[in-house]
């Protein structure tokens, strides 16, 4: 009797053990262990991700902007900020639209709307550009908006313009011999202000460049360089006012935040994932905390006490932020804002605004209640 106890004992052990550990048991008992309750003194912190208009002391923070693209941004030698957002335009021919979203890969059809903010945070002008296959290649290259494949550009960013207007297009016959291509080719890389090069078929390859306030093309047909790409700054994609960091740069100044403090992390939900196997490697499960974050920002005496959802797995990139909980996390502020970049705030002495986000899609801006 005694032998058939242990026996079933046994038994009914290793299946626990085979459950705890295979059958998602440690999560179920984890999340039902979890009681932790959330202090008084955060309840009342705002929901970040809101289009309602949030007032703290003497200051107010609203959704400037939503888009489909992540949000770009960038002071004009004017003092103006450039905002360029993006949407799935309504107003097209729906049939098109819906097939360009099941092709995958680059949604051509969008409206992209580009707004000029004085230095009180008003929007003074508003461009909007209907991209198509047809036409999807208008983007931002210096203070210019340029077209490189329909060899145009538009001064709008300067003053307002939405002209188009050509570019001057150089050896377009391809008859230059390959010491004048090469001779333009040097003094482009040494004087011009902003260039873009990019290969087409072939040996061919054409260069967009900015020079003495005129825009040039200059097509090619030799070998330029051993390197088969170049550009001064890499046009239309990557221009923000918030830095590297937006981007995905995993090293940003760690001080980069001194007004922004990340005060409690509230968990919520033990979640675990299988990564599926793929080039003769092991699947593996790992397991995430699913929470909140509750943060503080302090701007000229007043503080915006938000918080936002939060994710932090044990195996991404340290355990600490998996093991943190409560007023733990406020530890780890350099580390979460170098890991995660979970907010980004710009300021400038010439402005009368804020902008703030912890989204690339999303823009909040911060202005003085009047």
């Amino acid at each position: 009797m005694k032998k058939g106890l242990l026996i079933t004992g046994g038994i009914l052990l290793f299946v626990f053990i085979l459950f705890y550990n295979f059958g998602g048991l440690d999560v179920y008992l984890l999340n039902k262990m979890n009681t932790s309750t959330l202090p008084g003194k955060y309840k009342r912190y705002h929901d970040i991700n809101t289009s309602e208009l949030i007032v703290f002391g003497h200051h107010e923070i609203k959704l400037l902007g939503e888009s489909f693209e992540p949000i770009q941004s960038f002071i004009s030698s004017e003092g103006d900020v450039i905002v360029v957002t993006s949407e799935i335009p309504k107003d097209r021919n729906q049939k098109e639209v819906e097939e360009d979203a099941t092709m995958g890969g680059t949604r051509f059809y969008q409206d992209f709307h580009f707004y000029k903010l004085d230095r009180d945070g008003n929007v003074k002008d508003h461009y909007v550009y209907k991209r198509t296959r047809g036409n999807w290649n208008e983007l931002l290259f210096g203070e210019f908006i340029v077209n490189y494949e329909k060899k145009y550009y538009k001064t709008w960013i300067k003053d307002g313009d939405t002209i188009r207007k050509p570019m001057v297009v150089q050896n377009e016959d391809l008859k230059w011999s390959r010491e004048e291509q090469l001779n333009l080719y040097h003094k482009i890389t040494e004087d011009a202000t902003d260039y873009f090069r990019e290969s087409k078929s072939g040996p061919e390859e054409q260069i967009t460049y900015y020079m003495n306030g005129k825009w040039y093309q200059l097509r090619t047909n030799t070998r330029l360089s051993d390197r088969s790409y170049h550009s001064g700054r890499n046009p239309g994609y990557r221009n923000n006012l918030f830095g590297e960091a937006f981007w995905g740069d995993r090293q940003p100044d760690p001080n980069r935040y001194p007004n922004i403090m990340p005060v409690y992390f509230q968990r919520k939900e033990l979640d675990e994932s299988t990564s599926s196997a793929s080039g003769g490697s092991i699947s593996t499960t790992s397991k995430s905390w699913d929470g909140d974050l509750y943060c503080q920002v302090l701007i000229k005496g007043d503080t915006l006490n938000f918080k936002k959802a939060m994710s932090f797995n044990e195996n991404f990139t340290t355990e600490k932020f998996y093991n943190a909980k409560g007023e733990e996390i406020r530890k780890l502020k350099t580390e979460l804002e170098q890991q995660y970049s979970p907010y980004f705030y710009f300021s400038d002495k010439n402005l009368n605004f804020q902008l703030f986000t912890t989204d690339s899609k999303k823009l909040y801006i911060i202005k003085i209640v009047k």
